[in-house]
């Protein structure tokens, strides 16, 4: 297990003490360390002797963040934490067992940190437009919820994968610095021919966006940056160039429908669209890394515009934004 951490003094403490008291010990417990500068690492590794500390030098972002502790891990399985997750004391357990043959990703039901409203049962990906959305979001976790749901992608928040897939796909893909990096994955273990699926018996709260918000106190708007750039890459290294080309536009196009809705401020506007000039920048990374997906084998093409339109409908109605 791998617990990623920049400056989680606020949360880490809870996290990991969710971890010890889980029904099934994970074989090794690895705290990757992004060059915090709140002792956090230190006070975990006190409280906390089992864990293992890895410190990188520089915080090397989500992705190369985890790779760091992949690396070091033996497991067959491995499991991905943010360090603002508190476990349920069978999450982990539950997680495993639904990790039947032919799955290749598993998360759980996770809720916002009061417990009371769902942050994600895993998520859609439209490829048409380039849209995702967290499922569920918002609704009452009491509420009927299907027990093993197959779905598009698993958030990192917290995510069982198969070493098997890390070793034939590759690690996370470094250039996710955050946002991204989970959608990415879940579209390599499909092309594996692997499933995605979320169990609601696993369950966890989580505090959402910790670190980010910790990081857009110097860097205003990083997350919307990272977010957009990110996926704006991820298209054209992962969809078939015309879904590439509509995504894009699509993107550039829900300018309007963030601004009448969510009345965005003009600086979302030249955010994103320097998100954009940033990924074309990058275009010969992207290329590179569509090489390196095409050989994992084909991604098939499933749209989910109706998905997506009850989707829109909902948070303009809520005016309450989340994809």
């Amino acid at each position: 297990m791998i617990i990623l951490n920049y400056n989680g003094a606020s949360s880490l403490k809870q996290c990991l003490e969710s971890i010890r008291f889980q029904s099934y010990s994970p074989l090794e417990i690895i705290l990757v360390d992004n060059n915090s500068t709140d002792n956090s690492p230190d006070e975990a590794e006190r409280l906390f002797p089992e864990l293992r500390v890895i410190r990188n030098p520089k915080n090397l972002g989500f992705a190369e963040g985890n790779n760091v502790g992949i690396r070091s891990s033996s497991g067959d399985l491995v499991l991905l934490a943010n360090n603002d997750v508190v476990l349920e004391p069978n999450a982990i357990s539950s997680m495993t067992d639904n990790l039947h043959d032919g799955t290749g990703i598993v998360g759980g039901l996770i809720c916002y940190s009061n417990g009371r409203k769902i942050w994600a049962y895993g998520g859609r990906f439209d490829l048409a437009t380039g849209m995702h959305w967290h499922l569920l979001q918002g609704m009452n976790p009491q509420s009927s919820v299907q027990k093993r749901l197959e779905v598009d992608y698993v958030p990192g928040a917290l995510l069982l994968v198969r070493r098997s897939i890390l070793d034939q796909a590759g690690l996370l893909d470094p250039y996710f610095f955050l946002y991204g990096d989970d959608i990415d994955l879940a579209l390599k273990a499909k092309r594996l021919g692997y499933s995605v699926i979320v169990a609601s018996s696993a369950l966890a709260n989580h505090m959402v966006s910790q670190s980010v918000r910790k990081l857009e106190q110097q860097h205003e708007l990083l997350g919307y940056y990272m977010m957009n750039r990110n996926m704006f890459y991820l298209y054209f290294v992962q969809l078939p160039i015309p879904l590439a080309l509509t995504s894009t536009v699509f993107q550039v196009a829900f300018l309007i429908f963030e601004i009448l809705i969510f009345r965005r401020q003009n600086s979302y506007i030249r955010v994103k669209i320097t998100a954009l000039a940033h990924a074309l920048e990058d275009l010969d990374k992207a290329r590179e890394a569509r090489t390196r997906v095409k050989k994992i084998g084909q991604i098939r093409v499933r749209f989910g515009f109706r998905d997506l339109i009850h989707t829109a409908r909902s948070r303009a109605n809520s005016r309450k934004y989340y994809w």
